[in-house]
């Protein structure tokens, strides 16, 4: 199957974190088309990453939709960056996640219509997390991270210790639901824009497992790539936290389960209202 794809990557003010996002998109042993910044209002400080990297890269578009910073509105950010999409295929990142080399070329292979396709992060600790940021650097030593070691039997197998045919057999057998993980996610842009994108009215804490839920309403199914696109995770503090708000996106997303609603309130076709 032929098709173009775009990863769209959640940014906000983190250079260090999104210059090593960067690195490992442009490291892929399968492209994408294109890269788009869905800027949730960061300032100048990204500004030589982003001109660095298309120094680097010029084969590699890379495209920055941004807007005016009003507190925290990735689902807005990420709606404007989708509706400026020309892409057949979405994968979807946030910027602090590093991926392993052969996790889009696992994307791009199983992208099927009527399905999204999700990841699972590899966690790191801090004090990896400073060491990388330090070099803005990171290496790969049999497969894995170098410099990491899991935490238990589950991060070992997310980091794909086997050939990847071994490990598509976890994908298919795993008990775990497959919800949408927004650092690590793919689908086809018509069915992000058959449910209207993401909800703009949620701020952090589920946005991501929403549009999951809309998508499995719409009968657009999850399939898993939990085991075989690993995605690393830098460690960060998350100032924007608030747990009546999670608790109020938990108990939205438990409605909507219900409802079998499947289009944003406000999503994509709103933006011009935003």
């Amino acid at each position: 199957m032929q098709f173009t794809s775009e990863v769209i990557i959640a940014t906000y003010n983190k250079p260090d974190y999104l210059r090593l996002c960067l690195k490992s998109i442009a490291e892929q042993s399968q492209r994408p088309t294109s890269i788009c910044l869905a800027d949730d209002g960061s300032d100048a400080r990204i500004d030589p990453v982003i001109e660095a990297f298309r120094e680097a890269h010029p084969d590699l578009p890379l495209r920055r939709s941004w807007h005016e910073d009003q507190g925290f509105r990735k689902s807005v950010a990420l709606n404007r960056a989708i509706a400026g999409s020309t892409c057949d295929y979405l994968v979807f990142l946030d910027d602090d996640v590093i991926l392993h080399p052969e996790a889009l070329a696992r994307h791009f292979s199983c992208a099927t219509r009527g399905r999204y396709l999700t990841g699972s992060l590899i966690r790191l600790d801090a004090d990896l997390t400073g060491r990388l940021l330090e070099a803005q650097s990171y290496g790969w030593a049999e497969g894995r991270l170098a410099g990491w070691t899991p935490k238990g039997r589950s991060q070992w197998l997310k980091s794909m210790p086997f050939p990847s045919g071994v490990m598509a057999l976890f994908d298919r057998l795993s008990p775990v639901a497959p919800n949408f993980q927004g650092a690590c996610a793919s689908v086809w842009r018509d069915d992000v824009l058959r449910v209207n994108g993401f909800e703009g009215n949620m701020s952090y804490g589920g946005l991501d497992k929403e549009i999951g839920v809309r998508l499995r309403n719409a009968g657009i199914r999850g399939r898993h790539v939990r085991y075989t696109a690993p995605a690393y995770h830098l460690d960060h503090g998350r100032s924007y936290a608030d747990q009546k708000v999670k608790s109020a996106n938990r108990a939205y997303i438990l409605a909507l389960r219900k409802s079998g609603e499947t289009r944003a309130v406000n999503g994509i076709a709103e933006l011009d209202a935003v």
